[in-house]
C-alpha cells in the first residue's frame, strides 16, 4: 500500500523466553504479511512497516497511520429484481423479507446490475473507527496465529505461542495503547540483554524504541544492523590472524538470530587437526558449533575459528577457552573416526547396510542400494552413456550409500556423500565414481548446486526417482502436507527438475518412474503391499508437476501460459526442456495480438466442439474424402497435408505461424460445415478431421487455458 499522509506511529513488542531459530527466521515475513492483509481489509492506510527480531523479542513498527479508519460503504446483495418485484413493480414477499432481515425499509434498497443480472442491493455507510481500537482488536489474534513447530502453553494459560510471552510493549506515538495477549497485559516497559542490561528499559515513544534498547538495554534490535556488524567484525578479526572468512549466508543468518549484542571471539585449535579432511573440520565448526572457519589467502584452512558471542567482551577469554575445549573434543572424535573408517573399504561395508531401514515397509538401505544400481544403469542408458560411463555409473550407484555405516557419518550425518567421496578416493576408486557418490545427494538445500558430472547426474536422478516412487507406492505413505515434508520429497522433486534443466538433458522421466516402480515391486518380498502402478505413477507425476509449475512461476512466467503448455498433448515429464521451448514459442505468439487471435479462436472452438470425441490417435489416414459433403472439408484437408508432412521438422515458432495461416480455412469450414451431421460416417469423419487439426494445436499448448 502506498504511504498515507498521516504521521502516527505504532509499536508492538512481544517479549518472550528465547525463541527458536526457525520461528525467528520466518516470523518477520509472516507477521508483516498478516498485518498488511488485516489493515487492507479494514481500509486502514499505512506507510512503512518493519519487524525486528532478537532471541527474546518480536517487534512491529507501523508508520504513517491515520487517527481514524476511512469511512466505508458496505454492499449487501439481495434477490434479483425478477424475484424481488412482481409484474407491477411492487415488492414481493422475497423482497420484503430481504429488507426485513437487514432491518431496513424496502425503499432503502436500490437496483444494481451485477454480472448481467439486476439485483436489489443495500448500500450502507459505516463511519471509521479509531485506529487505536482496531489495532488493539486485530494484533493479539495475528500474533497468536503465527506458525511454527512445537508451540507451547505455559502456566494455566490456554493460549499457545512459540515460547512463553513475558512482556508486551504497546505504544501509539508516545502514549501507551493497552492491549492483552492471553494473561499478559501491555506496558511501556521492555527488557534488555539478560546479562548486560542494568534493569528494565522504559520506552517513551515509538521513535525512541531502537535507541533506548541499544543504549540502556545493550540490545541491537535491528537484525539487519546486527548481521552487517557481525560480518564486518568477522572480517576484521580474521585479518588480525592473517586470514579471511568466506561467505556463509545460512550460518550468518543463524548467528544473527542467536544474539542481541554480538561480539566476536577468536579461538585456535591444534594444527594436527588440519590433517582431517576439510569437509569434516568445517562441518564440525559451522554446522555443529556455529563457528566460522578462517582461511588463508590461498584458500587453505587455518587453525583458527571465530564464534559470535552474546555476552560481554570482558568475558571473551573465558568464552574462547570454553569453545576451544569443546571444539578440540569434537575434532578428536572426528580424527578417530576418520582413521578407523579407512580400515574397511567401502565395498566391504555393503552388507552392513542391511541393518539400516530405508523406510518403514520398504526394506533396508541394502535393498535400496540394489535398486539404485539397476535404475542408475537405466538412467545411463536413457542418457546415451557409452559402455565405460555405464560401468562407472553402476559402480558409483553400488557404493553410493556405503558411507552411511561409517563411524564418521553415523556421528556427523551432514557428511553423508562427502565422506563417501573421500573414502572412495582413498580406496582407489576413479574420480568419476568418487564425485558421483557426493553429487548424488545434490541439491541438499535451496540454492545448492546440482550434480554436473555425467555419472553423478545419473546416480542423482536414479536415487531421487527411486525414493519418491517408493514412498508414493505405499498406502499409508508419509506424503508432504502443508509445511510438513518429513522425508524431504519436495526437495527431491525440485532436485530432479533442476538437475535435468541445468544440465540441459533430454530424458523421459515418466519412463524412468515406471521402471523404478516395476523394479521396486519385482524385488520386494511377496508379503509387501503396494498401490497399483497407475495410481502410484499418477500421484508421482502430479507431485513433480506441482514443483515444476512452481519453478516456472518463480521464473516470472504467466500462470495461464504455464497451464497451457503443461496441459498440452505431450506429457511434460517426458521432456522438461521441450516444455520450456513451447513456453517460449507461446510467449512470442501472445505478443502478436493478430496472430494470437488467428490461433486462439479456432483452437478454442475446435477443442470445445470435439469434447470427448477428440481422438489423439487420429491421422490423415483416418480422414476419408469419400465422406466429404462440402468443398470446405477438402480445403481444410489440403491445408493440413503440408502441415503434417513437416510435423517432425518444424520448430514450435514455425508451428504457431502455420496454425495462424490455417485460420481462413478453419473459418470457412465452420461457416459451411455442420460437424454433427446426422449421418454417422460423415460425422465421425469430421471428428477425425478436426482431431488431426486439434492435435497440432495441442502439440503447442492447450489454448483454452489462456486468459485473453
Amino acid at each position: 500500500m502506498t504511504a498515507s499522509p498521516h504521521s502516527n506511529q505504532y509499536l508492538l513488542e512481544i517479549g518472550a523466553e528465547e525463541l527458536p531459530l526457525e520461528f525467528l527466521l520466518s516470523a518477520p515475513t509472516e507477521l508483516t504479511d498478516k498485518v498488511k492483509a488485516a489493515l487492507d481489509e479494514q481500509a486502514l492506510p499505512y506507510g512503512e512497516m518493519a519487524v525486528y527480531v532478537t532471541p527474546r523479542r518480536l517487534a512491529l513498527i507501523i508508520q504513517e497511520l491515520p487517527e481514524l479508519q476511512e469511512e466505508r460503504t458496505f454492499k449487501t446483495k439481495g434477490p434479483p429484481i425478477r424475484v424481488a418485484l412482481d409484474a407491477s413493480g411492487n415488492p414481493t414477499q422475497a423482497g420484503l423479507g430481504f429488507a426485513r432481515k437487514l432491518g431496513v425499509d424496502f425503499t432503502q434498497l436500490v437496483q444494481e446490475t451485477i454480472e448481467g443480472e439486476t439485483y436489489m442491493v443495500l448500500n450502507q455507510q459505516q463511519k471509521g473507527r479509531p485506529t487505536t481500537e482496531l489495532l488493539a482488536e486485530l494484533l493479539p489474534g495475528i500474533v497468536l496465529s503465527l506458525s511454527g513447530s512445537h508451540f507451547m502453553a505455559w502456566g494455566s494459560n490456554t493460549i499457545r505461542f512459540s515460547r512463553p510471552i513475558r512482556w508486551l510493549v504497546s505504544l501509539w506515538n508516545s502514549q501507551h495503547l493497552p492491549l492483552s495477549i492471553g494473561p499478559v497485559k501491555s506496558d511501556i516497559v521492555s527488557h534488555g540483554h539478560r546479562v548486560m542490561a542494568q534493569g528494565p528499559v522504559t520506552i517513551p515513544s515509538v521513535e525512541d524504541y531502537l535507541g533506548k534498547l541499544k543504549t540502556e538495554g545493550a540490545v541491537l534490535a535491528d537484525q539487519c544492523q546486527r548481521r552487517q556488524l557481525i560480518w564486518e567484525e568477522l572480517q576484521a578479526s580474521a585479518r588480525q590472524v592473517g586470514g579471511t572468512v568466506q561467505e556463509n549466508e545460512r550460518l550468518l543468518d543463524t548467528v544473527t538470530m542467536l544474539v542481541e549484542q554480538p561480539s566476536i571471539v577468536v579461538g585456535r585449535f591444534e594444527e594436527r587437526f588440519l590433517e582431517i579432511p576439510e569437509e569434516v573440520t568445517t562441518t564440525v565448526m559451522a554446522a555443529h558449533q556455529k563457528y566460522f572457519p578462517v582461511r588463508a589467502a590461498d584458500g587453505k584452512l587455518m587453525p583458527y575459528f571465530m564464534t559470535v558471542s552474546n555476552g560481554r567482551k570482558q568475558a571473551a577469554e573465558t568464552i574462547r577457552h570454553g569453545n576451544e575445549k569443546v571444539l578440540t573434543a569434537r575434532l578428536e572424535d572426528a580424527r578417530f573416526f576418520f582413521l578407523e573408517d579407512q580400515k574397511v573399504p567401502l565395498i566391504d561395508r555393503l552388507e552392513s547396510l542391511k541393518g539400516i531401514t530405508f523406510q518403514k515397509g520398504l526394506g533396508s538401505m541394502y535393498e535400496k542400494a540394489l535398486r539404485l544400481e539397476k535404475l542408475a544403469a537405466r538412467v545411463a542408458s536413457a542418457l546415451n552413456f557409452d559402455a565405460s560411463q555405464q560401468a562407472l555409473t553402476q559402480r558409483a550407484a553400488k557404493l553410493a550409500k556405503a558411507d552411511l555405516v561409517t563411524g564418521m557419518v553415523f556421528e556427523f550425518t551432514e557428511l553423508q556423500g562427502a565422506m563417501g567421496r573421500k573414502y572412495a578416493a582413498l580406496c582407489g576408486e576413479s574420480e568419476a565414481v568418487s564425485e558421483a557418490i557426493f553429487e548424488h545427494y545434490l541439491p541438499r538445500f535451496t540454492g545448492d548446486m546440482v550434480a554436473q558430472n555425467p555419472v553423478g547426474i545419473a546416480v542423482s536422478l536414479a536415487d531421487k526417482i527411486d525414493t519418491i516412487v517408493a514412498v508414493f507406492s505405499q498406502k499409508n505413505a508419509k506424503l508432504p502436507s502443508g509445511s510438513k515434508d518429513p522425508l524431504g520429497l519436495r526437495r527431491m522433486a525440485s532436485g530432479i527438475i533442476q538437475t535435468v534443466l541445468e544440465n540441459q538433458l533430454t530424458v523421459d522421466l515418466l519412463a524412468l518412474m515406471r521402471q523404478a516402480y516395476q523394479e521396486l515391486v519385482s524385488s520386494a518380498p511377496a508379503t509387501a503391499k503396494f498401490e497399483d502402478e497407475k495410481t502410484t505413477l499418477d500421484l508421482v507425476n502430479t507431485f513433480i508437476l506441482q514443483r515444476f509449475r512452481g519453478w516456472l512461476l518463480e521464473q516470472d512466467n504467466r500462470y495461464d501460459l504455464i497451464d497451457a503448455v503443461l496441459e498440452s498433448d505431450t506429457p511434460p515429464l517426458s521432456d522438461l526442456a521441450d516444455v520450456l521451448t513451447r513456453l517460449d514459442a507461446l510467449k512470442q505468439l501472445t505478443q502478436n495480438e493478430d496472430n494470437l487471435k488467428k490461433v486462439y479462436e479456432p483452437a478454442n472452438r475446435i477443442y470445445k466442439i470435439l469434447g470427448q470425441h477428440y481422438n489423439p490417435q487420429a491421422t490423415l489416414a483416418s480422414v476419408h474424402t469419400d465422406h466429404f459433403r462440402d468443398e470446405a472439408e477438402q480445403a481444410l484437408l489440403d491445408q493440413l497435408i503440408p502441415l503434417a508432412s513437416q510435423e517432425t521438422k518444424a520448430s514450435y515458432t514455425e508451428l504457431s505461424e502455420q496454425l495462424s495461416a490455417l485460420s481462413p480455412a478453419v473459418e470457412l469450414f465452420f461457416e459451411k460445415v455442420m460437424v454433427n451431421d446426422p449421418d454417422d460416417a460423415v460425422r465421425k469423419n469430421r471428428y477425425n478431421l478436426l482431431s488431426v487439426l486439434n492435435r497440432f494445436y495441442l502439440k503447442l499448448a492447450c489454448f483454452t487455458k489462456l486468459v485473453v
